[in-house]
This record gives structure tokens, sequence and C-alpha cells, in this order.
């Protein structure tokens, strides 16, 4: 079965050799919309850090010769200080030189590229934007680069995986191993179940083939390599 994907049951396959649990709900961290639907401003301390993060992506963006909209996404907290989102948006020419937004092509259009398979090359441009970035005063600060909202929508599908996933251990007292992920998409994982009573996560593998445990909580786990620091009991 496919533990993850878009079209995927969103079930990982049975881990074996875990005992049974019982218990309550799950909990879905992260964050959350603006209830009221309205665009989001930046910071006015933040403003200079992400005009200039803006810019360097956006010339980029322009050497791919892809015609593109560069706002602000939003700003969160993060391990080390807070990370800007950088929202990239789709622009298509009209017949009297001005442009008009994709509306409904999302990451289907000529974008795709700039987001890759599960979101491989949004995490590249997010770790060379980063590079470029953290020097001076603006080492406190991360960026994250999304395209035509992808990254909202493959955050809601991961959530979902994880609670689907999470009550079939609840109920079957199974672990259940998912299918292979880069490391923002275990997080987001891990993150999703780290209050859940009756379980557990653990990531496992190495290099590409690296995935998510969901295991009954206290279930004993195989040692796993050590590079793992993806445990949240």
């Amino acid at each position: 079965m496919n533990g993850y994907g878009e079209r995927g049951s969103g079930y990982g396959r049975p881990h074996r050799g875990r005992p049974p649990s019982r218990g309550g709900p799950g909990f879905e961290g992260g964050r959350r919309p603006d209830p009221r639907g309205r665009k989001q401003s930046c910071p006015p301390e933040l403003r200079e850090a992400f005009i200039e993060a803006r810019d360097f992506l956006a010339g980029l963006i322009a050497a791919l010769g892809l015609p593109a909209r560069l706002s602000f996404g939003g700003v969160d907290p993060a391990r080390d200080g807070r990370q800007i989102t950088i929202d990239v948006r789709g622009i298509a020419e009209r017949g009297n030189g001005g442009y008009r937004r994709h509306e409904d092509d999302r990451e289907d259009d000529g974008l795709a590229i700039l987001i890759g398979k599960h979101g491989a090359t949004l995490d590249a441009l997010s770790a060379v934007t980063n590079a470029a970035m953290h020097r001076g005063e603006s080492r406190d600060l991360f960026f994250a680069i999304d395209v035509e909202g992808y990254r909202q929508r493959r955050i809601a599908t991961l959530r979902s995986i994880a609670q689907r996933c999470a009550t079939r251990v609840r109920t079957e007292g199974v672990a259940l191993e998912l299918e292979p992920m880069p490391p923002s998409e275990r997080r987001i994982i891990h993150l999703t179940l780290a209050a859940h009573r009756d379980v557990a996560t653990e990531s496992t593998g190495l290099g590409s083939q690296r995935r998510v445990v969901i295991m009954p909580r206290g279930s004993s786990m195989p040692p796993v390599d050590e590079e793992d620091e993806e445990s949240f009991q």
C-alpha cells in the first residue's frame, strides 16, 4: 500500500511484533490559517530581511525563465528563531502585455519544476535561500518556500494520514511503517502525533529510505541508527 502518497489510502504497512494498546483521540498541531481569509502583512521588523530573501529567490526563479509573483506568506516560530514563508504564485501574460494569475493550474503549470517530487525542489530552494541569508542579524531567521499553496495542501494531507494511521494503530494494536519521506514531511507526522495519548512515532532507516513508524505508546522499537533525532515519545 502507499503509506503517504496523494492517491493512496493513507495507511502504512504493518510493523511486526508490536503489543496492543487502547485509548483516545489524537492531536493535530501546526499553523492554523487566518480565519478571516485576509492577506498577511510582513511585520515591520522583518520586512528588510524578507525583501532581501524575496529578491534573491526571485533572481533564481527568473533565471529559469518562469514568470512568478513572490509575496509574504506568514511567519511561524522555529526551533532557533522564526521562519518566514515566501509565497510563489504563477502569472501568465495577457494579450495586451499585462499579466493575470494562473487560477486553476496550481502546481500543474510551469511552476511544477519548483516543487519537485514530494517537494524536494522546494526544500532545496529553501536551503539555498537560507544559506544566502544566514549572516549578520538574519541568523535567527529561516525561510521556507511555497509554490501555489503546495506546502499547505501537502501538510493537510500528511496530517490526515497521520491521524488515520494512529487510529488504526490504536484500534488494531499494530505498529505501522509509512513509506519513505524527506525530513520536512517526517517532521509533520511526528508533530501531528506528538501529544497523542496512545501512539508514539520514531524514524528508522537510512538516507532516502528513512521513514516514520507509528506504534502503540510504550511499546519497544528495534535499535535505530545513530543519526536518528526524530523520536517523539
